[in-house]
């Protein structure tokens, strides 16, 4: 072979190894997105959702919760973003997220079900997309409705069944998204209960419904027990309807 061709050819392997590892880079983004909200903002450090990264909103039925969810997909996807939504539950309700300034044209719903493979298949499938989308680098924003706390539920009954998820299985696929959301580098939002599965978050926001509107306060994150809370109180940010009256959330 030619040694003028030689070269080329390490010349054109190279520039195919450089537009890879291009494409393999998440693009360069601001370190927080505003969730859309001044008041959920002042809450936040850095005033707003943190990139590349876990954070995680806490509530039970009509805590208002999905509503900042949406808000903050809305303004992380701007003009030409794209964000998705995992839809462990089935219940977001597409046409209604439009209230919030979603374009449903750039949101990417996913519902990994498996009712006929048991709680846990269904669960793990959800969690593996997830982990898929946030290590993607593509989605401005990824929004996580898991129910895993059926699981918890569950454990005793299903435990001699090889595709149970347990404790120790949660928490690992846990460290997995976090680590797709770094990788990604986009707003990664994690639903969950009060009392339910704690994720590795950078922030932690708890919200709840009283009767002067919504309450959300600010933990520290995961391992920081017993720290303070900052406390906002307000009308509910969610505006009606979110979901359809027997998903409301």
């Amino acid at each position: 072979m030619p040694e003028n061709t030689r070269e080329i050819r390490e010349t054109i392997d190279g520039l195919r190894e450089e537009i890879r590892r291009i494409e393999r880079r998440p693009p360069q983004r601001a370190c927080f997105t505003s969730s859309g909200r001044p008041e959920i903002d002042a809450l936040l450090p850095g005033g707003g959702f943190p990139r590349g990264a876990l954070a995680e909103l806490a509530g039970g039925p009509a805590s208002g919760k999905t509503g900042v969810v949406l808000s903050a997909l809305a303004h992380a996807m701007g003009t030409k973003g794209l964000a998705a939504f995992v839809d462990g539950r089935g219940e977001l309700y597409p046409p209604a997220v439009t209230l919030f300034g979603v374009d449903l044209a750039r949101l990417l719903v996913v519902r990994p079900l498996a009712p006929e493979r048991g709680a846990g298949e269904s669960v793990r499938y959800a969690l593996w997309a997830a982990e898929a989308l946030l290590a993607s680098g593509a989605f401005e924003a990824v929004a996580m409705d898991v129910p895993v706390e059926r699981v918890r539920a569950r454990e005793q009954i299903e435990r001699a069944h090889v595709s149970a998820l347990d404790a120790a299985s949660l928490d690992r696929m846990f460290l997995r998204l976090r680590a797709a959301a770094e990788k990604g580098g986009g707003v990664a939002l994690w639903l969950g209960l009060p009392q339910g599965a704690r994720v590795p978050s950078a922030a932690r926001l708890e919200l709840s419904a009283g009767a002067a509107g919504v309450q959300v306060r600010r933990a520290f994150a995961r391992g920081a027990a017993g720290a303070p809370l900052t406390e906002w109180q307000g009308t509910s940010p969610c505006p009606s309807p979110l979901l359809d009256a027997s998903h409301a959330a």
